[in-house]
C-alpha cells in the first residue's frame, strides 16, 4: 500500500514538472512573437534542455503507467500444462479467463473503465498543432469580371444626357417636311452610403495577439465586396440584413428591371432555340460590346449536359462558352434565372474614399473598440435594352 501511494505521489509530481516545463515554453515562445525575433542563445539552450527533459517524463509516466498495470497477487498459470491435462488427456472443455484483481465479469468478459484522453485535458501532455485559419467561402464575386466599368474617387452627382432618335420622311417635289422633334432627358446617380460595424473587447485582441484585428480588417472590405455584388446580380430589389430583417436595396443591378419583362423557359432547362432568341433580342437593339451570362453554377451544369445535336458530341456550354459568350456564375442571380447582357451599358463606381477607423473611445466604459467601414457606392443601367433575364418553367 506504501509502495502504491509513493508511486501515485510520483506520478503526480511527473505531471506537474511536465506542466511546468511546458509553461516556461509558452513564455518563450511568446517573448518571441511579441518581439518579433528569433530564441537568443539563452533561450535555445533552455528550450532544448525542457523539452529534452520532457520526453524523459513521458518515458517516465509511460513506465509508470504499465507498473500499475501490473498485479503481484496474480496466480502464475501454465497454460500449455492445463490445455494438455483437461483437452488432450481428459477430453474436458476448457475455458481459461484471466481477470484483473477486483474486476466483475459479465457474461465472461471483465467489465473495465479504461481511463481517457479526457484525463490529460489542459496538462500539455497531449500536444496541440495550430493550422492556419480557415477562411469563409466566397463564390460568384464576378462584378469585376463580367466587363463593367467601376470607376472610383467619384464626388457629387453622375449624369448622363441622353435624347431619343430624329425622324426623317419621305416629301415629294415642293412639299413642306413634317415638323420633327428630339426627345432630351437624363440619367443621375449618387453613391449611396455601405456600412459595417463590429466591436471586440479589448481583452479579446490582446488574448489572440492580433489575430483577431487582422480577420476583422481582412472580412470588412469583403463584406462590402459581397453585398455590392448581391446588389448587381439580384434579380429582386430587396435583401437580408445582417439582423435578419428584410430591407429594401438603395442600389440595384439591371436584371430588377429585366424580371419584370422576363423571358419564360418552356422547360426546367432552356434550349439552344431560346438561348439564341435571347441573344438576338439584345443584339439587334444595341452593338454587343461586353456580353455574357450570367447564372447559377447548377444551371451551368445542366447546360453542360445539353447536347447541340445527336451526332457531334457537343454541348452547349462547353469551356466556359455559350453560344460563343463567357459564362460567369453567382448564387445572387437565384436559382432557375439565366441573364444575358452587355456591361459596358451599367456605370457604376465608389463616392469619396473608403473609411476604416478603430474607434477605442466611444465603448470605452465596456473595453472594447469598435471597427467600422464606410463607403458609398452607386450603378445605374445606361439601356434597360442591353439586358434580358431568362426564367425556367417551375412546377
Amino acid at each position: 500500500m506504501e509502495k502504491k501511494k509513493k508511486q501515485k505521489s510520483s506520478t503526480r509530481e511527473l505531471v506537474d514538472k511536465y506542466q511546468a516545463n511546458c509553461d516556461r515554453i509558452g513564455e518563450i515562445a511568446e517573448a518571441c512573437d511579441a518581439e518579433q525575433r528569433e530564441r537568443t542563445e539563452a533561450e535555445d539552450a533552455e528550450f532544448k534542455a525542457l523539452t529534452r527533459e520532457n520526453e524523459v517524463i513521458r518515458m517516465k509516466m509511460q513506465a509508470a503507467q504499465v507498473e500499475s498495470l501490473r498485479s503481484k497477487d496474480l496466480p502464475v498459470v501454465n497454460n500449455d500444462k492445463v490445455l494438455r491435462e483437461n483437452l488432450l488427456e481428459r477430453g474436458q472443455k476448457v475455458t481459461v479467463l484471466i481477470t484483473r484483481e477486483g474486476g466483475e465479469v459479465a457474461e465472461g468478459i471483465p467489465t473495465v473503465t479504461p481511463q481517457t484522453t479526457e484525463a490529460l485535458a489542459e496538462t500539455g501532455i497531449i500536444p496541440v498543432h495550430e493550422q492556419e485559419m480557415l477562411k469563409p467561402i466566397r463564390k460568384g464575386l464576378i462584378y469585376d469580371k463580367v466587363g463593367l466599368n467601376i470607376r472610383s474617387g467619384l464626388s457629387g452627382t453622375l449624369r448622363w444626357p441622353k435624347h431619343g432618335k430624329a425622324t426623317a420622311s419621305f416629301a415629294d417635289e415642293a412639299e413642306r417636311l413634317v415638323d420633327s422633334s428630339i426627345q432630351w432627358d437624363k440619367l443621375e446617380t449618387n453613391g449611396h452610403r455601405m456600412g459595417i460595424a463590429v466591436p471586440i473587447t479589448r481583452e479579446e485582441l490582446e488574448d489572440s495577439h492580433g489575430i483577431v484585428e487582422s480577420v476583422v480588417k481582412e472580412e470588412m472590405p469583403k463584406a462590402i465586396t459581397d453585398l455590392i455584388n448581391g446588389a448587381l446580380f439580384s434579380t429582386v430589389d430587396t435583401y437580408t440584413a445582417a439582423d435578419g430583417n428584410t430591407k429594401t436595396r438603395k442600389v440595384v443591378g439591371p436584371f430588377v428591371a429585366a424580371a419584370k419583362k422576363a423571358v419564360q423557359f418552356t422547360g426546367a432547362v432552356p434550349t439552344r432555340k431560346e438561348l439564341l432568341r435571347m441573344v438576338a433580342s439584345i443584339a439587334e437593339k444595341i452593338d454587343l460590346v461586353a456580353p455574357c451570362w450570367v447564372m447559377t453554377e447548377s444551371m451551368k451544369a445542366e447546360l453542360c449536359d445539353v447536347k447541340v445535336d445527336a451526332g457531334s458530341g457537343r454541348f452547349l456550354c462547353e469551356n466556359g462558352m455559350i453560344l460563343g459568350y463567357p459564362v460567369f456564375t453567382t448564387a445572387e442571380i437565384g436559382a432557375g434565372n439565366i441573364g444575358f447582357g452587355d456591361w459596358s451599358y451599367q456605370a457604376a463606381g465608389f463616392f469619396g474614399d473608403w473609411t476604416l477607423i478603430a474607434d477605442p473611445y466611444t465603448l470605452a466604459r465596456k473595453n472594447s473598440v469598435d471597427f467600422v467601414l464606410n463607403a458609398r457606392f452607386g450603378t445605374v443601367t445606361l439601356r434597360d435594352d442591353a439586358f434580358v433575364l431568362g426564367k425556367i418553367k417551375t412546377a
